[in-house]
């Protein structure tokens, strides 16, 4: 029969272990074996919706789920519905049995806790270029397996020595009944009759500078049309972003503002709720990316069934191509010297051509009939290849064979 193991001491005796029969001992109740979510959860970055979606996946089907929050700790953005905060509230105070459970951890690779231990340790993680940045083989390496949401992701971190034989492709998703086209599309003041939308982190990576020189380039004031802005900025995503704006527009693009298309930007957070009716406000979506790990946005407009332009490189290319999409031509160059993420520093991404993307921009304004065939094409995609209950099937599949169910 089984004994349990006591340490007995405090701060003036010396600890003791010894074999207990103790019925308290035999009494102690077993944490359930499951998996412990250890991840940014709060904030609406992609890991922080990817986190929840696989906490709540798991809680759907019956799986224990002990969650560790990473930097925020609460929905201080008020992002969530309030049943979503309550239950996540709830599984922060649930304990797992770390010996016969899954450690898993949705987390750049920097940040992956190498001293936490479990039955198996499972590192979710994406990169945007085509290389690793310092550490994150080490830390790769230290996991038992490597899940990644990209073929793109695949090739580049087994270029750079991340074992095979723990990578696995576990694509991201999206919920096609709630990112759907008959949901009331938001009330935007000062919308034109063709609006561009994009929605992005303003950081070179996402290549704002690209796209608004396009828009400015290609279009004028008296055209009927706007670029509608959903940006926050780095490091603090609450800060006002119409100086920065503005500053692009006079100085950089040296245009005054009177002669220029409208732009709208649309300030603070959206309820996540509210991000299938942005969608909807919109007749394209259009992100001159230079590099990412999946491609979400340009997913959620598609399930939306908005026409998308984005950059023919990295992970978006698993669902995008050139039947469902409007694909901006690139080359792969090194990023600039004066990189405003250190990360990125030496690496090789995507440089969209500016003069491609203005082709297309205007293509898809006087072609709209056109672009929207195509957005019908990647709805129906979505929903048969992409949607969450499709994908999650896959990734239950992979949680209960690490946990021998």
């Amino acid at each position: 029969m089984s004994k349990a193991i006591l340490v007995e001491g405090g701060a003036a005796t010396p600890s003791v272990l010894r074999r207990s029969n103790s019925r308290a001992a035999k009494g102690l109740t077993r944490r359930p074996t499951g998996v412990l979510v250890r991840g940014a959860i709060y904030g609406g970055s992609g890991y922080s919706e990817e986190t929840l979606a696989v906490v709540l996946g798991l809680a759907e089907r019956g799986i224990p789920v002990e969650l560790q929050p990473m930097h925020m700790q609460t929905d201080q953005l008020g992002l969530l519905p309030s049943a979503v905060r309550d239950q996540l509230e709830v599984l922060k105070i649930q304990r797992v049995d770390p010996a016969t459970s899954v450690l898993f951890q949705c987390l750049t690779a920097d940040e992956l806790s190498l001293d936490m231990h479990a039955r198996y340790r499972v590192g979710r993680t994406t990169f945007e270029t085509d290389r690793l940045p310092i550490g994150w083989l080490e830390a790769c390496q230290e996991m038992d397996e490597v899940w990644v949401p990209s073929h793109f992701n695949f090739e580049v971190f087994a270029a750079q020595g991340v074992d095979e034989k723990k990578l696995r492709i576990l694509p991201e998703s999206v919920h096609t009944d709630v990112y759907r086209p008959d949901v009331e599309p938001l009330d935007i003041p000062h919308r034109r009759r063709f609006n561009f939308l994009s929605i992005f982190e303003w950081t070179q990576r996402k290549g704002p500078e690209i796209l608004l020189r396009a828009f400015l380039s290609e279009f004028t004031a008296d055209d009927d049309v706007a670029l509608l802005l959903k940006t926050y900025g780095r490091p603090d995503p609450r800060v006002d972003m119409l100086p920065r704006l503005l500053n692009f527009v006079e100085r950089e693009a040296g245009m005054r503002l009177e002669r220029a298309p409208t732009i709208i930007l649309l300030p603070g957070f959206l309820k996540n709720e509210d991000l299938p009716r942005l969608y909807r406000a919109a007749d394209a979506f259009v992100l001159p990316s230079r590099g990412e790990g999946w491609g979400r946005p340009c997913m959620e407009a598609l399930a939306c069934e908005v026409p998308v332009i984005a950059t023919r490189w990295s992970g978006q290319l698993d669902f995008l191509h050139d039947r469902n999409s409007y694909l901006i031509d690139s080359k792969v160059v090194p990023s600039p010297s004066n990189i405003d993420v250190e990360l990125y520093a030496g690496h090789g991404w995507a440089e969209p051509g500016c003069d491609h993307l203005r082709a297309l921009m205007r293509h898809v304004y006087t072609h709209s009939n056109e672009a929207k065939e195509l957005a019908k094409v990647g709805r129906r995609e979505m929903v048969e290849l992409w949607d969450s209950n499709v994908v999650n099937e896959k990734w239950m599949t992979e949680f209960m064979r690490l946990l021998g169910n």
